[in-house]
């Protein structure tokens, strides 16, 4: 962790760098999937009909995608400093969608899953927008654009 850039207002506050958070991002996503993996390995799955449990693991799969995509944009906003309680925020939002898709893809406490993958999509989406720093980065990205459409 470093402390504030120059740019910030200058306080006792400490940012982690972008390699940190992603760092702890990455790690609470593969211990939010272990811990809905492990979970549902302890507890087997309701008996449901075949056709029913297909669609069930495709609705999974889709909800993984979807989940990607919001790791994707964490990934992207995590490329500059963020404060410790943003980086709370961006890890429970990705542990939680890392463990709910295992659940709901092992048959067990499929409305556990359902909530905590779409909580943890909704938390992201919320602390990307209210984070400030997603601001700037937009910013960033609009401006590099810029300079490479005049070139």
């Amino acid at each position: 962790m470093t402390s504030l850039t120059a740019s910030a207002p200058a306080t006792n506050l400490r940012i982690a760098r972008p390699q940190t958070g992603r760092m702890i991002v990455m790690a609470a996503a593969a211990a939010g999937l272990a811990a809905g993996a492990a979970y549902a390995h302890g507890h087997p799955g309701a008996v449901v009909d075949p056709a029913l449990a297909r669609l069930l693991r495709a609705m999974a799969a889709i909800k993984m995608l979807l989940a990607a995509c919001a790791g994707a944009a964490m990934w992207w906003r995590l490329s500059m400093p963020a404060r410790p309680a943003w980086l709370a925020g961006y890890a429970a939002a990705a542990a939680a969608i890392a463990a709910g898709p295992a659940l709901i893809w092992n048959l067990s406490h499929i409305g556990a899953g359902a909530i905590l993958l779409h909580g943890g999509l909704l938390a992201i989406v919320l602390i990307l927008w209210r984070d400030p720093a997603t601001a700037f980065c937009l910013e960033q990205a609009i401006a590099r654009r810029r300079a490479r459409l005049r070139i």
